[in-house]
């Protein structure tokens, strides 16, 4: 996120007003830009544990890995796990929000296949934090609901912390009853 956006934000509440603003973000247009041609985090991209970032299907179920309320930038216990869980064929797709936060990973997440999310917030921090806190070490992830048991079973066996954020839809965005209206409008 560069300087002039968080300027632009820093007194802003309303999280609706935040997303119009960045989905006029050139930064964020051209972040969707390069995940349409190569679709990969970079952390998630080689040998056998090449997965895509972006959101697979609509139906598929989306969490957040990791402690995304801390500051604590080092997300390597929660790669590894992630890396663990690709080589069991567990995830549908993997994405680090440390650049931009959970909004804009949501974005890039749903960008490739103009897919949309119905989340649900947390209600212990500020929507304004949840969405668009930009040193968040979690990674974004969604599974099959094939794999839904497996999978969170072994996030829990590894001691990993979980939280569950919602769907996968046809090409909405939501949280909670707020509409940020649809994917189109952040990628075109």
């Amino acid at each position: 996120m560069n300087d002039n956006f968080k300027k632009q934000i820093s007194e802003i509440e309303d999280v609706s007003e935040i997303a119009n603003i960045l989905s006029m973000s050139t930064e964020l247009k051209e972040s969707v830009g390069s995940y349409a041609k190569e679709p990969y985090d970079k952390i998630f991209s080689s040998g056998k544990n090449r997965l895509k970032m972006n959101f697979g299907k609509k139906g598929d179920t989306i969490y957040l890995l990791g402690d995304y309320k801390s500051k604590d930038e080092d997300n390597s216990s929660t790669v590894e796990v992630v890396l663990d869980a690709i080589e069991n064929g567990l995830l549908a797709s993997a994405h680090t929000l440390n650049k931009w936060g959970l909004f804009a990973g949501l974005i890039e997440s749903c960008s490739v296949k103009k897919l949309g999310f119905d989340i649900t917030s947390d209600a212990e921090i500020s929507e304004k934090e949840f969405l668009f806190n930009e040193n968040n070490s979690a990674v974004l992830v969604s599974v099959t609901a094939d794999s839904e048991g497996k999978f969170v079973d072994f996030i829990y066996n590894n001691g990993l912390e979980i939280t569950l954020l919602g769907h996968v839809t046809k090409g909405e965005l939501r949280m909670d009853d707020l509409s940020f209206g649809y994917i189109s409008e952040y990628t075109d």
